[in-house]
């Protein structure tokens, strides 16, 4: 487990690097979904401006954590509904400070993480700190 919490500790380390210097590739960030919610779009901005960084503007393909987060392969369904996202996202992140931003935000950004995987409409309006919408 501590091994673990060093490679994280490193890769974030990395992250926040690359970020400082400017040495990331840049990719344009998709634009909310056709009819998305104010929910939804405020997920999608505030996912570039606290998550993207570790997890790629797309929520794949990102140096630090490259496995997909929403999409074909993505690992969000081990958390099995949208509350046990939300739970696991407000207890732990964004990873550099899971303090920095509350719990509306959170819930506004596993709102666009589950419209993005395909679990929910992207007009809907997911409750404060997610409910029991099953993650596939």
């Amino acid at each position: 487990m501590r091994d673990r919490l060093g490679r994280v500790a490193a890769a974030a380390a990395v992250a926040l690097g690359v970020a400082a210097t400017g040495a990331a590739v840049a990719q344009e960030p998709p634009p909310p979904p056709a009819g998305a919610s104010a929910q939804v779009q405020l997920g999608a901005r505030l996912y570039q401006q606290h998550c993207a960084l570790c997890h790629g503007v797309r929520g794949r393909d990102a140096s630090v954590f490259p496995r997909p987060i929403w999409g074909p392969g993505h690992d969000i369904a081990k958390f099995g509904t949208a509350k046990g996202l939300f739970e696991y996202v407000q207890m732990l992140m964004p990873f550099d400070n899971p303090a920095k931003i509350d719990d509306g935000a959170k819930t506004a950004i596993v709102a666009y993480m589950l419209v993005r995987n395909g679990n929910v409409e992207a007009g809907r309006q997911l409750p404060a700190g997610g409910d029991q919408t099953a993650i596939k």
